[in-house]
């Protein structure tokens, strides 16, 4: 009978033990999942909100649709490479009229941004309640086809662009998921030397300073993406 209670207590208390051991998330209960993570095709769609400029020349907010592709590159790192476009239109100034009257309507623009850029996520490799929030910073350029050089000589140009956003994944799935972004892009606009004449008005266009602008540009994105290769 001794013997017996001893044996009793002893499993009495290694059941206590192991309670002990089980409190926090079971691996079925826990908000973590890990990813297996692949290279990722995706579709953009969002509003690009484009910012002022000095002048006021600069192409107006307007849709944008776009492609991207995300690789894992080790650990909570990943690189994207995207490309989208938009159909806009800028304001034209006549440098030949007055202050009042040089504003002399719109024509339409394209923009056509490339870009790469690293992303980090801040859950890891893995997702919380399926989500995995991300931050990211890059570069490319962006240009705007079928700009029309205006009266005063300007029109659009090729240049650099430099950006830094948040995102957040949605796993709908083991080879698909959503995908949200909040991203700004800075450019450059560059204006002609056409801007500094005084012909029309003893005020020039941009009598002052240096004949380029830097704009904040924010886009506001929904992608769907899905596995590349299995």
């Amino acid at each position: 009978m001794k013997q017996f209670l001893l044996a009793l207590a002893a499993l009495l208390s290694s059941g206590t033990a192991l309670a002990a051991q089980t409190l926090g998330s079971l691996p079925d209960k826990s908000p973590f999942l890990d990813l297996d993570d692949h290279m990722r095709f995706g579709v953009v769609a969002g509003w690009l909100a484009t910012g002022s400029d000095v002048v006021g020349v600069g192409p107006r907010s307007a849709p944008m649709l776009g492609l991207r592709y995300d690789v894992p590159v080790g650990g909570p790192m990943y690189l994207t490479g995207s490309v989208f476009g938009a159909n806009t239109t800028r304001t034209v100034l006549d440098y030949t009229k007055s202050a009042a009257t040089r504003n002399i309507g719109t024509q339409s623009t394209g923009l056509l941004a490339a870009n790469v850029s690293v992303a980090m996520a801040l859950t890891g490799v893995r997702t919380w309640h399926h989500l995995q929030p991300l931050v990211n910073l890059g570069v490319g350029v962006v240009t705007g086809p079928g700009d029309k050089e205006d009266v005063s000589g300007y029109k659009f140009a090729t240049v650099l662009s430099f950006s830094y956003g948040l995102g957040v994944r949605y796993a709908t799935g083991r080879n698909s998921e959503l995908r949200f972004d909040l991203n700004q892009y800075w450019w450059q606009l560059h204006y002609p030397e056409l801007y500094r004449s005084t012909q029309g008005d003893p005020v020039a266009i941009k009598a002052t300073g240096s004949l380029g602008s830097y704009t904040a540009n924010t886009a506001l994105t929904i992608a769907w993406s899905f596995r590349s290769f299995r």
